[in-house]
């Protein structure tokens, strides 16, 4: 009986991995640590990186995250914390990006690749982690990718870099567009 209990306990319980191959699956990296918690919650063992492969994310990275039918608008989020919960679910929480497509009030932008942060939070299976990306300042995105928008076209098709162009708030509707985001006049 202990070891059908123990085996049992080590299993991944997530929803999403029995549709995805071993290999594909996110696994800890690096020993956990426990933050202090309240009586009667649930113990969390927290982590700071997951590994599938080669490719590691770690918190305060940012990634695509898996959902259908939007190519052209994936989702995109901040890795705020990671943990593991007493029953073995491994979870994620997400500070949310949003693309201007899904704001009220954005001004049309000059190149693409722009995201939004937003104050939207919340919590994910690690397994619904497509994989990392880039959300940079826009100088950094002109650094890498060049002044003339009319190449970003190519270039942002099957690219997995971003500028962050300013914040929105999706309750109050409110956008905060930066300083230095090139818009179309």
């Amino acid at each position: 009986q202990n070891i059908d209990k123990k085996t049992r306990s080590s299993k991944d319980h997530s929803k999403i991995a029995a549709f995805l191959p071993a290999r594909q699956l996110w696994k800890w990296l690096g020993q956990p640590y426990k933050k202090p918690t309240q009586k009667g919650r649930v113990k969390k063992s927290f982590y700071k990186s997951i590994q599938r492969g080669k490719e590691i994310i770690t918190v305060g990275d940012s990634a695509v995250f898996l959902s259908t039918g939007r190519p052209d608008r994936p989702y995109i989020g901040r890795i705020e914390s990671m943990w593991e919960t007493s029953t073995n679910n491994k979870v994620v929480r997400v500070k949310w990006f949003y693309h201007p497509e899904e704001t009220v009030g954005c001004p049309e932008l000059k190149f693409p690749g722009a995201l939004f942060e937003s104050p939207h939070e919340d919590e994910n299976d690690v397994q619904t982690i497509s994989h990392k990306c880039e959300v940079l300042a826009f100088n950094k995105y002109e650094e890498k990718f060049g002044p003339d928008p009319k190449e970003y076209h190519f270039i942002y098709d099957n690219n997995d870099t971003y500028y962050l162009a300013g914040n929105y708030n999706p309750k109050s509707q409110c956008l905060k567009l930066d300083p230095s985001t090139p818009i179309l006049k």
